[in-house]
């Protein structure tokens, strides 16, 4: 027998051994013993990830910014779509993290938010009124589109196709169809372009609108179709908080539009805050609850409904009243059929009623920012002041008051006149002093003069000169 033989013999006689070793292994094994366990397999971190334990936050928020980007301002963030919800960054966050943290989960999501803050600190926007930012790009008041999104405060819920804008026919036709039903043609002018002076955050329009109507004639469709195009960056409140609540303020912020959809019918206390926004051209007071006040650009406009026109209890002046507009609504009419799906039609129209409100706007800037209002809404301004204010008509009236260069009165004598003049005609008197002061305010109108040396039994008192009450009510 070769080597070679013998080799393979060997091997084959070894190989034997070991397959019936194996065999009786396996026999006398019990049957019950479980196989052994696989070794776990081990957890591959994300880059972020230090150890099983540790964020590196530093590199954390580098790879969430460049995938989400973001600018934070006075402490809230900003993505090129606006004001960002910080509970939807929140869950964002606490979806990257899971893949590497398990323990301590709340915790870190909130300790990367507010390194977040500091990482992608900017300083503020400042109010863009050169252009108009859409879901797709921008658009400047030239009608120039840019096709490329930039960070800003707000961002219009609009897809905006400049083919549409160059046709013809590219108005809402059910909208404006809709709105001439509501209002009077005319009238309807001053709301497109009410509407489109909403759209860059200016106050120099310097005025506030208001609808007023007896119900039921559908007004309120627009402020859900206003919805729809502003989102975010419209807010729906109470007129009377503007006054009456100083934190209600600090929700204003970054905000285009507030609309009050069923205004409140009790009288303002003051006017102070809401004529200071209507005409914001500097930063004012806002506090947020808990918080330090602080100082903002606020640029809201204000557009309420109601079944009645605003009033103030003390604020007589020319000051509130030329700030408003006010348009009263067309009766419905007799045949029409209410559709429950209206405002999801008008919805539907909404790139095509962002034209239309761009073209008010344009109308309104080549116009100096001057609104064209109808004689009609001048005439709401004026009997909504008379309302509220009625020295002019008892000053108007010559069976107590008459005038002359030589005549005076003292203001006491003629704030009685006026008391009694109220009762007679079932009126709420004002308070002596916006009585006093509505006169002073008005000299030159009235031809009159405030004067402290009038005479009154022996002595100087203070009074009006030009001004004096007839003998039968002396």
């Amino acid at each position: 027998m070769s080597e070679k033989q013998k080799d393979l013999k060997e091997a084959e006689q070894e190989v034997t051994e070991e397959i019936a070793d194996t065999v009786s292994e396996v026999v006398d094994e019990p049957a019950s013993e479980s196989p052994p366990e696989k070794k776990k397999k081990e957890r591959v971190l994300p880059d972020w990830m230090l150890d099983k334990t540790t964020v590196n936050e530093l590199k954390f928020c580098k790879y969430f910014v460049e995938k989400h980007p973001l600018k934070c301002i006075k402490g809230r963030f900003f993505d090129y779509d606006g004001l960002v919800d910080e509970n939807a960054l929140g869950n964002e966050i606490y979806r990257m993290l899971r893949q590497g943290v398990w323990i301590g989960l709340s915790k870190k999501v909130t300790l990367i938010m507010e390194t977040l803050r500091h990482y992608c600190y900017s300083e503020p926007l400042q109010p863009d009124t050169k252009y108009i930012h859409l879901l797709n790009g921008k658009l400047d008041l030239n009608g120039n589109f840019y096709p490329h999104k930039e960070f800003c405060a707000n961002r219009l819920n609009v897809w905006y196709d400049p083919e549409i804008w160059n046709r013809p026919a590219y108005y809402p036709e059910l909208f404006l169809k809709f709105l001439l039903e509501l209002l009077t043609p005319d009238d309807v002018t001053t709301l497109q372009e009410y509407l489109g002076y909403l759209l860059i955050p200016s106050t120099k329009g310097q005025k506030m609108m208001f609808i007023i109507g007896q119900g039921g004639e559908g007004k309120s469709r627009i402020a859900i179709v206003l919805r729809e195009i502003f989102g975010d960056s419209m807010i729906t409140g109470n007129f009377q908080r503007i006054e009456n609540d100083r934190f209600f303020r600090y929700n204003l912020k970054d905000k285009l539009l507030m609309v009050d959809d069923d205004m409140q019918m009790s009288a303002l206390p003051s006017t102070g805050y809401i004529k200071n926004l209507v005409t914001a051209e500097i930063p004012i007071d806002v506090e947020a609850k808990g918080k330090q006040s602080e100082q903002a650009l606020l640029y809201t406009r204000l557009l309420c409904f109601g079944n009645e026109s605003p009033k103030a209890l003390y604020d007589k002046s020319k000051g509130f009243s030329r700030r408003m507009i006010i348009l009263t609504t067309l009766p419905p009419p007799e045949n029409r059929v209410v559709d429950p799906h209206i405002a999801d039609k008008f919805i539907a129209e909404k790139d095509k009623i962002f034209c239309w409100m761009y073209d008010g706007l344009r109308r309104l800037i080549a116009n100096n920012f001057r609104f064209t209002i109808s004689d009609k809404a001048k005439l709401n301004v004026k009997e909504t002041m008379q309302d509220s204010c009625n020295i002019p008509e008892f000053l108007a009236d010559g069976s107590r008051v008459t005038y002359g260069e030589k005549l005076c009165v003292t203001s006491s004598a003629l704030y009685d006149s006026y008391n009694r003049w109220c009762d007679d005609n079932a009126l709420t008197a004002l308070k002596r002093e916006t009585f006093i002061s509505w006169i002073k305010q008005n000299e030159d109108k009235l031809n009159v003069h405030y004067s402290t040396n009038i005479a009154s039994g022996g002595k100087n008192v203070r009074g009006f000169k030009g001004i004096a009450l007839t003998l039968s009510y002396q």
